[in-house]
């Protein structure tokens, strides 16, 4: 964590916590995702480092992009862009999207899963609360559920 400093809690899960932070000696933002190894068996934290391996290799704009990754005694910690808001959240607040800008979305979202298939990876978890929305209306997608990627 000499790299990073914690602002604040953005969400939780299942799978831990997520912390907007920034890196140390910047003005970038970043994503930090705080993993607990505890209660996770071997086969589990393996996935989770093939997870980690695949995420690096990711380049496109519209999947988040993986910056660092690193371990503690209790945690994985990854860290990625800090995209600005929930596609979830916007429409329980809104409970609509204007026809162009649901187009734009899909559009986005479309081509993030065509380089993700032509990669031979599949995103198993598509849901708003993984489709995040950067400056300027850039669609983002993030948590790949366990993703599957050449053996």
């Amino acid at each position: 964590m000499e790299k990073y400093h914690v602002l604040e809690m953005i969400g939780e899960g299942s799978f831990g916590r997520v912390y907007k932070g920034r890196r140390k000696h910047s003005a970038q933002v970043v994503a930090l995702k705080f993993i607990p190894k505890v209660g996770r068996s071997e086969k589990e934290l393996k996935n989770l480092q093939r997870e980690i391996e695949i995420m690096r290799g990711l380049h496109h704009p519209n999947i988040i992009q993986m910056l660092d990754s690193f371990e503690t005694d209790k945690e994985v910690v990854v860290v990625t862009d800090y995209a600005e808001g929930e596609l979830f959240q916007i429409l329980e607040d809104d409970r609509t999207l204007p026809e162009d800008q649901v187009q734009a979305i899909a559009a986005q979202l479309v081509s993030a899963l065509y380089y993700l298939h032509s990669h031979r990876i599949l995103h198993r978890d598509m849901k708003p609360q993984n489709i995040l929305l950067g400056k300027d209306g850039v669609v983002k997608l993030c948590d790949f559920g366990w993703v599957l990627g050449p053996a």
